[in-house]
């Protein structure tokens, strides 16, 4: 398996992202969704969109170092998505963040 994660630089396109995912044929089930807004005055957490605390902590589950370094380096730029899939569809998942507007993609 290969974990893939864009950055959306406006949460407006990530529904339009895993819509076009899912047409594609991945679950939802195997996506993470983290904003990486920055915090508000006064928050200690960034702005929550659906499913943000739980998948956040999914992101940084063990082997998933290089990516809480990487995000770390985009705070305040958008929305990571993460996708989870074989290898061989990891060029597939690359195209379809491309043109859903993903302003950097990295892959494990």
């Amino acid at each position: 398996m290969a974990r893939v994660i864009g950055i959306l630089p406006n949460q407006e396109q990530v529904g339009g992202l895993i819509d076009s995912l899912r047409n594609a044929g991945f679950d939802r089930k195997d996506m993470i969704v983290s904003s990486l807004f920055k915090p508000f005055a006064g928050r200690q957490e960034p702005e929550e969109i659906a499913y943000l605390k739980t998948e956040r902590d999914e992101l940084w589950q063990e082997g998933t170092g290089a990516y809480a370094d990487f995000l770390t380096q985009y705070a305040g730029q958008g929305v990571a998505v993460a996708v989870e899939a074989p290898r061989h569809e990891v060029a597939r998942i690359r195209t379809i963040m491309e043109q859903n507007g993903a302003a950097k993609i990295i892959q494990d």
